[in-house]
C-alpha cells in the first residue's frame, strides 16, 4: 500500500466519471487510513505541498486531513483529536508548516481548503495552549501590504477558528485581541479589496462571542461599531449586506450596549437599507429588527419569569427600540410586503418573508400599537389593482394576530373574515395560499372570533375549496382544519358531538381523495393524513362510523405498501414509500387509540400486519419506530390482552433494544415501559431479559446519553407494575440512581445543563414508579430513604425542578407516599426539617400550579402531619 500513487487516487475519487473507478479509489484511501494513518497523512500532506499538483487534488488532500481531525458525532470528533495529541511532534509540526504555506496560495480552492484544515488543527490546539505562534502568523498576513489572496485566505481561517470553537475557554479567548486586530485590518473602509473586506466582516460575525472582554471596552467598543456601520455605506450590495448581518449579531449578544448607536446611528442606518432596492441588502436590514424584537421579547419573558419566582431583575432593562422606531419602521415593512416573489412556486426567501416574520415579532412585542398603521394598510389594500396588493394585505392581516389586544383583535376579525374568505376564489395563487395561511392562524391563536354559527360553515366552506387547489394552498387549508379540531374539540374524544361534528361527512372524503395521491407535493399529502389523524384524534362519539371507514380504507392502504417495497428501486422511490407508511401508521395510530378497548375484534390482524411490515424493513429503517408506536398504541388499548403477541413480538423489541446507535431504541425502551403498565405482571416472564438488556446498555460505554434517562424511569415503569417481583433488582436500580443523582454538569452550556435536569426527572420517575410499586414492602425501601430524601432535597433547591408542575406533583408525592408507607415513625425525623414543609407549601400555593398538583401537596401535608404527631 505504501507504494500508492496519492495523487491518481485522489483525481479518480475527485474526477472520475466511472463511478466503480471513483468508489475504487475512496476504498483505496480508507484502506490506507485503516492499515497505516501516519503513512495517509504523510501522503496527503506531501500532495497538499506540492504546488504543481492539479487544483482539486490539492483540495482533496487538505480536506481529506481535515476530515482526520474533526467530526460531527461528539464521540467521533473527540477520538479524532485524542489521536491528533498523540500524533509525533515532527509530523504535527511537518502538517502545520505545510498548511500554512499552502495557505498563502494563489489558488482560492486550495486555500479555502486549507483554512479549514488549519481550524480543525486550532480547535484541538489552542484550548490546550499550543500552536502559540498561529495567531501572530495569521495576523501578519492580515496587514495592509500583504497580497489580497493572502488576507482573504487569513481572515476566512480566524472565521472558521472562531466558527468551531469554544468562546468560554480561556486558551481561544486570549486570542481575542489579535482575532480583532486582524478582523479589523480587514474590514476598513480603507481596504482596497472588497473580497477581504467581506471575509472580514463574516469573520468577525463568528468572532463575536470571543472578543466580549474588548466589546465590553467603550473605545474598541466604538470602533467596532463604526467600522460596521460605514460597511453598511459601502458600494458593493453584498458588503453591505453582511454588515447588516453583522448588526443583527451583535444587537443578539451586545443588547444592553445598544441604546448610544441607535440613536445615533442605527435607526437611520437601518429604516435606509430596508429601503434599499437591492433584494439581500433589505433583508438583512429587516433581520436587524427582527433581531431587536427577539432580545426585547427575551428580555420581557425573562422579567415575568422572575416575577414569578419572586428573584430582582435589576440587570435585564429593555430599551424599547422597536417602539421607539415604530413610526418609521413599520410603515416600511408593510410596504416591503408587496415585494413578492414573482413565481408563486418560488420558496426562496424574500424581502416580503422576511418583513412578514418581522411584522409578526413587532405584533408580539409592541402589542396594539401595530394595530391601526396596519389596519390602514389592510384597508388601502385588501381590494387593490393587483394580486400583489391583496396578497400582501392578507399577509399583514395575519401577522399581527399574536400580540394586540384579543377582545380588539375579535372585533377587526369579525370585519374583516367575509372579505378574505372571499378572496379564495382568487386568480392567482399567492394570494389563495395566503389566506389559507390567515385561516389557519386565526383557528390557531383567536378562535373565539370565529362564531360557530354565524362564520364556521363559511371558513368550512373555504378550507374544502382550498383542499381541492392547489398543493400549496392544500396545505395550509390542513393546518387551518388541524387548528380549528384543536381548539374547538378539544375533549371530543369524551363528548357525544362536538361543533366540527356536522363537517365531517364532507371534510373525511375529501381528504381521503387527497391522501389517496401518489405525489407528495408541498406536503400536500402528509398534510391531507396529519388531517386525518387529527380528526381521528377528537372526535366525538357521534362521528365513529364515519371513523370507522377511514380505518378500513388506512388498513387497505397499509397492506397495500407492502406489496410495492418489492417494486422499490431508487433512492427516492424508498423515500416516498417511506413517508407515506409513516404517515398511514400514524394516523392508524390514532384510530387504534380513540377504538380504544373495542380495537380487540381487530388486533389480531392489525398485529399480523405491523409484525409482517417489521419484517418486511431493513435495518434501521425509518418507519421502525412509526410501527413500534402504532403497536404501543394497540398494547395501550387492549391491555393484558397484548399478552398473546409478546411472544411474536419479542424478537423484534429485543433487537431495537439491543440497537443502541439507532432512534429506535428510544421508541422500543418507551414500548416496554406502556406494555408494562398495559400487562402489569403479566409481563413478568420477560422482565429478567428486558432488565438485563437496559442493564447491558447502560454500561455500555459507546451508549447515546439521551438513551440513560429514558431507561431510568423504564425501571420504574418496570417497578410500578410488577410490584414485590421487582424486589430482585431494587438494590442494582437504586445504585444506579444514586449515581445518576450525583452527575454534575461538566461545563455550563446549555445543552448540558438540558442533560442533567433531564436526567434527574427520569431519576424522579424511577423512584416514583419504585416506592409504588413496593408500597407493600416499606422494609426494602428503608435502607434508601436517605438516598431518596437529599435527591427531593437538590429538586426543592433547584429552581428549574421546582417551578414544574410534574416534577413538584411527583417529589411532594414521594413525600406523601413515604410518610404513609412507615406509620410508626421510623423515618419521623425527616419530615421535622424545615425544606419539607417548605416544599410542600410552596408546591401547594404555586398559583401556575394545575388543581391535581395542589391536591397531591395538601394530601403529603396531611401525611407529614401525621408523622410529626407519633
Amino acid at each position: 500500500m505504501s507504494d500508492i500513487n496519492i495523487s491518481q487516487v485522489l483525481q479518480n475519487a475527485i474526477l472520475a466519471t466511472d463511478a466503480n473507478k471513483r468508489s475504487e479509489a475512496e476504498n483505496q484511501l480508507n484502506g490506507l487510513l485503516n492499515s497505516n494513518f501516519h503513512e495517509y497523512l504523510r501522503l496527503l500532506t506531501n500532495t497538499l505541498a506540492d504546488e504543481n499538483e492539479r487544483t482539486e487534488v490539492r483540495m482533496l488532500a487538505g480536506l481529506g486531513l481535515k476530515n482526520q481531525l474533526t467530526a460531527k458525532d461528539e464521540r467521533t470528533k473527540q477520538a479524532r483529536s485524542n489521536r491528533w495529541i498523540e500524533l509525533e511532534t515532527e509530523a504535527k509540526k511537518q502538517i502545520k508548516e505545510t498548511a500554512l504555506k499552502a495557505l498563502l496560495t494563489e489558488d482560492t480552492r486550495v486555500a479555502n481548503s486549507v483554512a479549514q484544515l488549519v481550524a480543525a488543527i486550532a480547535d484541538i490546539e489552542l484550548p490546550r495552549s499550543e500552536w502559540p505562534e498561529l495567531m501572530s502568523i495569521i495576523v501578519e498576513n492580515t496587514k495592509a501590504d500583504k497580497p489580497v489572496n493572502v488576507k482573504r485566505a487569513s481572515l476566512l481561517t480566524i472565521g472558521y477558528i472562531c466558527e468551531t470553537a469554544d468562546p468560554l475557554n480561556a486558551g481561544v479567548v486570549s486570542q481575542a485581541n489579535g482575532i480583532l486586530i486582524a478582523i479589523v485590518q480587514g474590514a476598513q473602509a480603507s481596504e482596497p479589496s472588497k473580497i477581504v473586506r467581506l471575509t472580514a466582516i463574516n469573520a468577525l460575525v463568528n468572532s463575536l462571542e470571543f472578543i466580549r472582554y474588548n466589546f465590553e471596552r467603550e473605545g474598541e467598543r466604538n470602533f467596532i461599531m463604526q467600522v460596521v456601520c460605514e460597511t453598511t455605506q459601502a458600494d458593493d450590495p453584498e458588503l453591505q449586506a453582511s454588515a447588516f448581518g453583522a448588526l443583527a449579531k451583535i444587537m443578539s449578544l451586545y443588547y444592553p450596549y445598544m441604546s448610544v448607536y441607535m440613536e445615533r446611528a442605527l435607526y437611520g442606518l437601518t429604516v435606509s437599507g430596508m429601503q434599499s432596492s437591492n433584494e439581500k441588502v433589505a433583508c438583512m436590514a429587516v433581520e436587524f429588527w427582527s433581531t431587536v424584537c427577539e432580545e426585547e421579547l427575551e428580555i420581557a419573558l425573562q422579567k415575568e419569569e422572575y416575577a414569578e419566582t419572586g428573584t430582582a431583575a435589576e440587570d435585564l432593562t429593555s430599551y424599547n427600540f422597536a417602539l421607539v422606531a415604530i413610526q418609521d419602521v413599520l410603515p416600511t415593512l408593510l410596504t416591503l410586503l408587496t415585494r413578492q416573489n414573482e413565481d408563486a412556486e418560488d420558496d426562496s426567501w424574500s424581502v416580503a418573508m422576511a418583513a412578514g416574520a418581522c411584522l409578526q415579532l413587532f405584533a408580539q412585542n409592541t402589542g396594539n400599537y401595530v394595530v391601526q398603521p396596519t389596519l390602514q394598510f389592510v384597508e388601502g389594500n385588501l381590494t387593490g389593482p393587483t394580486w400583489r396588493n391583496k396578497e400582501a394585505a392578507v399577509m399583514a392581516f395575519g401577522s399581527i394576530l399574536d400580540g394586540p389586544d384579543r377582545e380588539q383583535l375579535k372585533v377587526l376579525i369579525s370585519q374583516a373574515l367575509q372579505p378574505i374568505l372571499q378572496l379564495m376564489q382568487d386568480e392567482s395563487l399567492h394570494v389563495k395560499e395566503t389566506v389559507a395561511w390567515c385561516l389557519g392562524r386565526i383557528a390557531d391563536l383567536v378562535i373565539d372570533a370565529i362564531d360557530i354559527n354565524q362564520h364556521l360553515p363559511a371558513v368550512i366552506q373555504a378550507v374544502v375549496q382550498g383542499l381541492a387547489d392547489h398543493p400549496k394552498v392544500s396545505t395550509n387549508c390542513c393546518w387551518t382544519l388541524i387548528n380549528l379540531m384543536e381548539q374547538l374539540c378539544a375533549n371530543g374524544s369524551q363528548l357525544e358531538t362536538t361543533p366540527m361534528s356536522q363537517y365531517y361527512e364532507t371534510l373525511v372524503p375529501t381528504l381521503i381523495k387527497l391522501s389517496g395521491s401518489e405525489e407528495n407535493e408541498y406536503s400536500a399529502r402528509t398534510s391531507a393524513y396529519e388531517t386525518l389523524a387529527t380528526l381521528v384524534y377528537y372526535s366525538s362519539n357521534d362521528v365513529m362510523p364515519i371513523v370507522n371507514q377511514v380505518a378500513s380504507e388506512v388498513l387497505n392502504r397499509l397492506e397495500a405498501t407492502i406489496q410495492m417495497q418489492q417494486h422499490v428501486e431508487t433512492a427516492e422511490e424508498k423515500a416516498n414509500l417511506e413517508e407515506l407508511q409513516s404517515s398511514i401508521l400514524s394516523l392508524l395510530t390514532n384510530v387504534i387509540r380513540r377504538a380504544g378497548l373495542e380495537v380487540s375484534a381487530v388486533s389480531d390482524n392489525l398485529m399480523e400486519l405491523f409484525l409482517r411490515l417489521l419484517q418486511a424493513q431493513e435495518n434501521n429503517a425509518l418507519i421502525e419506530e412509526d410501527i413500534f408506536i402504532a403497536i404501543s398504541s394497540i398494547a395501550t388499548a387492549i391491555e393484558k390482552g397484548f399478552v398473546k403477541y409478546m411472544d411474536a413480538f419479542l424478537p423484534f423489541l429485543v433487537a431495537a433494544l439491543q440497537n443502541i446507535e439507532s432512534p429506535v431504541c428510544n421508541t422500543a425502551i418507551g414500548l416496554i415501559a406502556d406494555i408494562s403498565h398495559s400487562l402489569g405482571d403479566g409481563i413478568l416472564p420477560y422482565v429478567p431479559n428486558l432488565i438485563n438488556i437496559l442493564g447491558a446498555a447502560l454500561m455500555n460505554q459507546n451508549i447515546k446519553r439521551d438513551l440513560r434517562p429514558i431507561i431510568l424511569s423504564c425501571f420504574g415503569d418496570i417497578a410500578s407494575s410488577i410490584g414485590e417481583h421487582f424486589l430482585p433488582y431494587l438494590e442494582v436500580v437504586m445504585n444506579i440512581c444514586a449515581s445518576a443523582q450525583s452527575l454534575q454538569v461538566e461545563d455550563g452550556s446549555i445543552e448540558n445543563l438540558d442533560y442533567i435536569l433531564t436526567v434527574r426527572e427520569s431519576v424522579l420517575d424511577a423512584y416514583v414508579g419504585i416506592i409504588g410499586g413496593l408500597h407493600s414492602h416499606p422494609e426494602a425501601i428503608f435502607p434508601y430513604t436517605q438516598q431518596v430524601m437529599d435527591f427531593l432535597l437538590s429538586v426543592y433547591s433547584d429552581i428549574n425542578m421546582s417551578s414544574s408542575d410534574t416534577v413538584s406533583r411527583s417529589a411532594v408525592g414521594i413525600l406523601g407516599d413515604l410518610a404513609l408507607m412507615f406509620p410508626n415513625g421510623e423515618i419521623k425525623q425527616i419530615y421535622t426539617q424545615d425544606w419539607v414543609t417548605q416544599f410542600i407549601k410552596s408546591t401547594r400555593s404555586n398559583p401556575s400550579f394545575q388543581q391535581s398538583t395542589k391536591d397531591t401537596a395538601r394530601w403529603a401535608r396531611e401525611q407529614q402531619k401525621k408523622q410529626l404527631s407519633l
